[in-house]
């Protein structure tokens, strides 16, 4: 078994189809085909059948891919560690979600390859309810996210505590309240963050809870039209506290829940056995940071 050999499982795998996975690597299908009968004569154990989406993986397919997509992770560190020890650049592939940028600036982000010049930072920005998983299986090497997804194979450290607030124009009836039940929005409109698809709203969730549905009149993805929405139509958007500390609109209230919604931040990273230096450095140097909020 060889990681070329797994290279061309994962490949069929995730593709569900050897004619797929040839033309993404640039080989004919009856190569994958014998590479993969190969890798079945040696393990003993068929790995993929025929289904009704095409390829699918057996159980021994199942855990191979496991232990190939670890084994992957595995050689693209050493060959990362190898370069920054040989004095070349090695690329630390970060992501990070809109509403943590509000606490650690891409500015800052990016000044980490000041301090440690032999890791260069590869940044990308996304929305808050962007699903991740597939980022991590393919190219993110860490990320600073809101709340914990089910990822395989990955590690979390919550760096800052954060919650759910509501805001409202300093002229709104609610304005003179500085904590406030859920129940009290049941006649409101409300502006809250999209959630995304197959995600869920803690905010709604909540709201359902409490035995009402909420009155959402927009879904932003930008907090900046939540304001715009708050102080022109007078609506109350459902935002997070270290958000609206770091925009602090004078316009506009910001009132806590009593009802605790978590919204806290998390560094994520794929488990490995051995860290990587890169990701220990920079989890460091991130934490250091949140030490202050």
């Amino acid at each position: 078994m060889n990681t070329e050999a797994l290279e061309y499982f994962i490949k069929v795998y995730e593709k569900k189809s050897v004619t797929a996975a040839a033309k993404d690597l640039y080989i004919t299908p009856q190569g994958i085909s014998k590479t993969i009968r190969q890798l079945e004569m040696e393990l003993e154990t068929e790995l993929f059948y025929r289904g009704p989406r095409g390829m699918e993986a057996t159980k021994a397919g199942e855990l191979l891919h496991a232990r190939a997509k670890h084994i992957h992770y595995l050689i693209e560190d050493i060959k990362k560690e190898i370069r920054i020890m040989n004095g070349r650049k090695g690329t630390l592939n970060v992501v990070i979600t809109y509403s943590i940028s509000s606490v650690l600036p891409v500015d800052f982000l990016y000044r980490f390859s000041a301090h440690y010049p032999e890791i260069q930072i590869k940044l990308k920005e996304f929305p808050d309810e962007y699903p991740l998983t597939k980022i991590f299986q393919e190219e993110a090497d860490v990320g600073l996210v809101i709340g914990i997804e089910e990822m395989d194979d990955c590690e979390f450290e919550m760096l800052v505590r954060g919650e759910v607030v509501v805001v409202v124009a300093k002229s709104h009836p609610l304005a003179g309240k500085d904590e406030i039940s859920v129940k009290e929005l049941a006649n409101e409109a409300l502006v809250v963050k999209a959630a995304g698809s197959g995600k869920e709203n803690g905010f709604v969730e909540k709201c359902l809870e409490q035995g009402f549905t909420p009155n959402v009149i927009h879904e932003f993805g930008n907090i900046i039209s939540a304001h715009r929405l708050c102080e022109r139509n007078g609506a109350v958007a459902v935002s997070i506290d270290f958000v609206e500390d770091s925009l602090n609109n004078d316009n506009l209230k910001r009132i806590r829940l009593m009802e605790k919604i978590p919204q806290d931040i998390y560094l994520v990273f794929r488990k490995r056995g051995i860290q990587s230096k890169a990701i220990a450095l920079f989890q460091s140097y991130v934490a250091d940071k949140c030490k202050s909020f």
